[in-house]
């Protein structure tokens, strides 16, 4: 058999194992994105008799399969790239390496918008406490500079989201290039902010719970929100199929997305530790954040009074926590809050990303350069390929928002890994008689389907709308996967040539 060296680009990968448990569920919480869950993401689309709370509940208990999967996976396979090891040895590494490709596409096109789109939860925060405070420099920062960018921005407007997001995208990048560790650091702080104010949310509403009505009055008033005096916790029309109906925008924001951790997986510092407890603790703790938050605002507000607010988009869990602060530190510390939570999902999205094109490199499937890493254990050329492909796409909302808005339908491709994610993980169990894989993963595989067909099909996810196919969406996923095909065989092609097998690669588990 060919040596290592001959088969991967050299015998160790130079990444340096400095991830601590704390960075890892810190990665796996921005990947879960619970921060954006409970602004503008989910609550405005339920329906009549629909619970949000319940809905979170049952979307985290299907999700357990595929925590289960990808714990056990991380326990007997640590490697960078995580799940697309996973799938190239155990699936086939033709059809592994096409999807994970296709899936760093899809997430620089996610992140980019998540950049550009943060501009909202900055207008909100702006005019719910310029209103609230009287402040007239707020108000006009949030209707002249940073405007909501659902609201036909002028070309100026959308340059300067497009300046604001590449600076700070660009200074991640340049963090993570000097050292690896600066990276993690960068996200555990800004996640840990990102928590604790949510925390502090929660407990404000709570302490308002006795006088909410008389202290949002004012809220309600400034914004035009229908409010209505019948306070009940539960739905009298409850429907069971309402809340069934809100799990794919459970799916879209929050419990599936568990591959982070996962990713950087070779750099864990107390390995089997981490590996054990990073995605069961991040899961719990995302499911305890964002059911607790919804299940207070049903509490507190009632069922009646959210569900006429929730569709205006300016009343939700962040801004309500806003409103009933009662001064300006604690107004800018749930403000800041929320929006830190979008740079926090960039801030790990950085991370991740490099270590699946190290991953590809590392194969060959992806020039070489792309595994380098310098003196600190930083993929230096992953990044700076990360740095340009996003900043390409986040020009993308600054020619057409509309054109930006239908690339949030490229959910699909990430939807379609993840499903072949938890497929590789059930075959590992029944190549290896592990029981418990086998199981689990069959079971993950059906909701994964499911919520591959959900993404593919309902029009909330931007894929489908109600007059068909999304083209500009069909023509980003359709390009994706034939980019990921043509670099693949290109690959393959080169390397025959020069007398090496590529995939050769995925008969063996890469060294770390």
């Amino acid at each position: 058999m060919a040596s290592s060296s001959k088969i991967f680009v050299r015998e160790s990968s130079g990444l340096i194992k400095d991830v601590s448990l704390t960075d890892a569920i810190m990665l796996n919480l921005g990947n879960l994105s619970a921060g954006e869950a409970l602004f503008e993401s989910i609550s405005p689309y339920v329906t009549q008799g629909g619970v949000l709370w319940l809905a979170s509940v049952l979307a985290f208990v299907l999700s357990i399969p595929q925590i289960i999967v990808y714990t056990l996976m991380t326990l007997k396979i640590r490697r960078t790239g995580g799940d697309y090891v996973w799938i190239t040895r155990n699936i086939d590494g033709r059809l592994g390496s096409i999807l994970a490709l296709s899936y760093l596409i899809q997430s620089t096109a996610y992140f980019a918008i998540i950049a550009f789109f943060s501009a909202s939860s900055v207008n909100a925060v702006l005019c719910v406490i310029g209103k609230l405070d009287g402040n007239p420099s707020l108000l006009y920062l949030a209707s002249h500079i940073f405007v909501n960018p659902y609201c036909s921005p002028t070309l100026d407007q959308r340059l300067i989201f497009y300046g604001i997001s590449a600076l700070f995208f660009g200074i991640v990048i340049a963090l993570n290039i000097r050292k690896a560790s600066w990276g993690y650091k960068l996200v555990t702080g800004l996640g840990l902010f990102s928590i604790l104010s949510l925390i502090l949310g929660i407990i404000v509403i709570g302490i308002n719970a006795s006088d909410f009505a008389t202290k949002i009055a004012p809220f309600a008033s400034a914004f035009n929100i229908p409010t209505t005096s019948s306070k009940v916790f539960f739905p009298s029309d409850f429907s069971i199929f309402a809340t069934l109906a809100l799990l794919p925008m459970f799916a879209l924001y929050t419990y599936p997305w568990i591959n982070a951790g996962p990713a950087v997986s070779a750099e864990f510092r107390n390995a089997e530790k981490v590996a054990k407890l990073n995605i069961i603790i991040a899961s719990l703790l995302t499911f305890l954040l964002v059911t607790g938050a919804f299940l207070e605002m049903d509490l507190v507000a009632g069922y009646n009074f959210n569900i006429t607010a929730y569709p205006t988009f300016i009343y939700n869990f962040w801004t309500v926590a806003i409103a009933l602060a009662g001064n300006p530190v604690l107004q800018w510390i749930i403000g800041l809050g929320v929006i830190l939570w979008n740079f926090y999902t960039l801030s790990y999205g950085v991370v991740m990303f490099s270590r699946y094109v190290f991953a590809l490199s590392f194969d060959r499937v992806l020039p070489e350069k792309f595994s380098e890493v310098n003196k600190y254990g930083s993929p230096v050329y992953a990044h700076l390929l990360d740095l340009t492909i996003t900043l390409i796409l986040l020009a993308v909302p600054v020619m057409s928002v509309s054109a930006a808005t239908s690339l949030y339908g490229t959910t699909i491709l990430g939807a379609v890994y993840l499903l072949f994610g938890v497929l590789a993980g059930a075959v590992y169990g029944f190549k290896n008689k592990e029981r418990v894989l086998q199981i689990a993963g069959i079971i993950a595989a059906g909701y994964l389907s499911y919520l591959a067909y959900e993404a593919a099909t309902n029009p909330l996810f931007g894929f489908m709308t109600s007059s068909g196919v999304n083209m500009i969406t069909l023509t980003f996923v359709v390009s994706a996967y034939a980019f990921a095909i043509i670099v693949y065989f290109a690959s393959w092609y080169k390397h025959k040539r020069e007398g090496i097998d590529v995939s050769t690669a995925f008969k063996e588990i890469p060294p770390e």
